[in-house]
């Protein structure tokens, strides 16, 4: 399948390849941004492009009580494609939707640290007010802030990257980073 080009595509930067995914769409397993995600990942030349990094609105993992069943939409998500992106073996997922930063632990697969999966980065702190909610107790949530901030990745070659937050002060102080190395 062909991506929308507005919704869902990709492109290539440096040694990373961007997928850019809607939430707001339907991602199930034979609807046409899930069959488009799969051969988009299927096509990858890891040597040319290492990294692998999904944008997506909406989180797959979120440790905030929210109201009104926003976690069951998380879920969802997790249910239709996270196979996927473990996979395809991709390193990072970037999202908002929720007005606050989170981070799991790294190779994040099915509620496990350390099994495969991605890492997980929500950075929804940019410009509306921040959400003010209960952290839930989850084992894999490795950081979480609510302050404004934002985010910041340097790849260093095909085997490290390194993710910072950085607070919106005055001197950019830096609350929380992880180095990924594969």
């Amino acid at each position: 399948g062909s991506s929308n080009g507005v919704f869902w595509y990709s492109f290539d930067f440096s040694s990373s390849h961007i997928i850019m995914l809607s939430s707001e769409h339907d991602l199930s397993p034979f609807s046409r941004q899930y069959q488009w995600l799969e051969s988009d990942l299927q096509s990858l030349d890891r040597t040319k492009t290492p990294w692998v990094i999904v944008e997506i609105h909406r989180p797959l993992y979120n440790s905030f009580d929210l109201p009104d069943g926003q976690n069951l939409v998380t879920l969802a998500l997790r249910e239709q494609f996270e196979q996927l992106l473990m996979k395809y073996s991709v390193d990072l997922v970037f999202s908002g939707h929720y007005h606050s930063y989170l981070r799991t632990c790294n190779g994040l697969y099915r509620g496990v640290c350390n099994n495969g999966g991605p890492a997980y980065i929500t950075v929804g702190t940019a410009g509306a007010e921040l959400t003010n909610a209960t952290l839930l107790e989850q084992n894999w949530t490795a950081a979480s802030l609510i302050e404004w901030g934002y985010g910041k990745v340097t790849i260093f070659n095909a085997s490290t990257l390194y993710f910072e937050f950085i607070a919106d002060d005055e001197v950019g102080t830096v609350k929380d980073y992880v180095w990924i190395n594969k």
